[in-house]
């Protein structure tokens, strides 16, 4: 198994766990590009003590770098201030409102907020001009 079936099957994964993801949304990540190398920067001497504490220094910059990056991209996958509920007393009365607002074909209890935007003809503030991967 080479890095890209270690990818696709974390990918897999995380699409079984998050819902559907698009092809579009697959090939996104499969083409993202990888962590910087930490060591890339480092001027070897050609003295061993030296040039051990230079790596060193650069992986742990390498590490608090990721640190950030990871807590920032945490920060977004733990919001909750994106998504609202809409609650009714009976299931029919749900099914009633998603069939008057034709909304049952985006889903009928987890909806994408983007596709039921373009179903009720809403433009929204940000650029996202697909509807799972497709214009």
């Amino acid at each position: 198994m080479d890095s890209h079936d270690d990818l696709l099957a974390q990918l897999q994964a995380s699409a079984a766990i998050g819902g559907h993801t698009s092809q579009d949304e697959l090939l996104a990540q499969l083409n993202a590009e990888p962590e910087p190398d930490p060591l890339a920067d480092v001027d070897y001497s050609g003295d061993l003590a030296k040039d051990s504490d230079a790596e060193l220094d650069a992986l742990a910059k390498g590490f608090r770098e990721r640190t950030k990056r990871e807590d920032e991209r945490f920060k977004l996958a733990t919001d909750s201030e994106y998504w609202f509920a809409v609650c009714f007393k009976t299931r029919e009365d749900k099914d009633a409102f998603l069939a008057a607002a034709r909304l049952l074909p985006v889903g009928d209890k987890y909806l994408d907020g983007y596709a039921v935007a373009h179903t009720l003809g809403i433009t929204l503030p940000t650029d996202n001009d697909t509807i799972d991967g497709k214009e």
